[in-house]
């Protein structure tokens, strides 16, 4: 072989392992920003399970939609108001089966939930599954939408 062809076969072996390792780091980038929306999942359950009023309004859209698990559609005002009143309180909330895609500054979550919660006296235990979507803007995340439905058959 030629010296030409040596310095053609190395760059091109530099190029493949460049190439490979861009994409493991972007793998990589991606699986650690999945476990990040499920972690804001959680910490946004634990402030309703806790009444962080401040944490849930500094990390919800002014423009919030929800749809419960009854069909009823709120809205952050709605939601902010209740939850001051004391209209509803979570008592628990366990998560499970999440699964993050994130798409931009776009994250759709999806998983499973049981909660706990009374709502102007009634308690009640009901498993849902449920698709939150979040949005960054100016560096951080905030939940723009949720919806629940009731699992089938518990």
């Amino acid at each position: 072989m030629n010296r030409r062809h040596v310095m053609v076969a190395l760059a091109l072996t530099f190029l493949f392992l460049l190439v490979t390792r861009i994409s493991t780091v972007a793998q990589s980038d991606s699986g650690n920003l999945e476990e990040q929306i499920k972690q804001l999942e959680r910490d946004r359950q634990n402030s309703f399970v806790h009444n962080d009023i401040s944490a849930l309004d500094r990390d919800t859209a002014e423009d919030y939609t929800t749809i419960g698990s009854s069909g009823k559609l709120s809205d952050k005002p709605q939601m902010m108001k209740n939850l001051k009143a004391g209209r509803t309180q979570v008592l628990s909330m366990d998560l499970s089966d999440m699964n993050a895609r994130v798409y931009g500054n776009t994250a759709v979550l999806t998983g499973r939930a049981r909660e706990v919660s009374v709502t102007e006296g009634q308690q009640k235990d009901e498993q849902v599954l449920f698709m939150r979507i979040f949005v960054k803007a100016n560096g951080r995340w905030q939940a723009v939408a949720y919806q629940q439905t009731p699992v089938a058959g518990k």
